[in-house]
């Protein structure tokens, strides 16, 4: 039987030291509207078992450490951080593709709810483009963009990559609906 691995100091900084030089965060830290994070979507702390990358996939060997986000709500953008442990593997030592698509999702939408009027959004349509495998134990970010808002519809745009070699992972766009019902569902931003 495999038992999970708990990160030791040294990993568990290595995230940490990856964002605070990173050309990508540095940039986004460099603007004006930008609000840094710990998570994509607010949650309150009863609500987090029901949250799937709040608690289902967060904790040692898998989500080990909440991410760093930085958020522009001026202009709809959203650069995320993650370290991806080994219990997100479809195949052995790779990233499940669904995993990808878990934070993609999250992140394009959490970029564009602050431009639409109820601050929310559901997913309509998001199309993948797997570049290269993920390895576990990688250190990834997300720089999504919303390209277009009109009315209660935004279409936002993304990259996934690895954040210490730079290499194209997977690329995404989507549709997000502000859904008529929105002023019922929960606020997490």
């Amino acid at each position: 039987m495999t038992t999970l691995q708990i990160p030791n100091a040294d990993e568990r900084g290595r995230l940490a030291t990856v964002v605070a030089k990173h050309p990508q965060a540095l940039e986004f830290k460099a603007r004006d509207s930008i609000t840094e994070y710990r998570y994509i979507l607010k949650c309150q702390p009863e609500d987090e078992q029901f949250n799937l990358t709040h608690s289902t996939l967060a904790g040692p060997d898998a989500l080990s450490e909440r991410p760093y986000v930085f958020a522009d709500n001026v202009s709809g953008s959203l650069l995320a951080f993650y370290h991806l442990g080994a219990r997100l593997s479809g195949h052995k030592g790779i990233v499940h593709g669904g995993m990808t698509a878990i934070l993609l999702d999250e992140c394009m939408g959490r970029a564009c709810f602050p431009l639409l009027e109820g601050k929310i959004a559901v997913t309509a349509k998001l199309e993948l483009e797997y570049k290269n495998p993920i390895r576990v134990d990688s250190l990834v970010y997300i720089l999504a963009e919303t390209t277009s808002q009109q009315g209660r519809k935004a279409t936002v745009e993304a990259i996934f990559r690895d954040a210490e070699d730079g290499r194209d992972l997977v690329k995404a766009n989507g549709l997000f609906v502000e859904p008529k019902w929105a002023s019922s569902m929960t606020k997490v931003m």
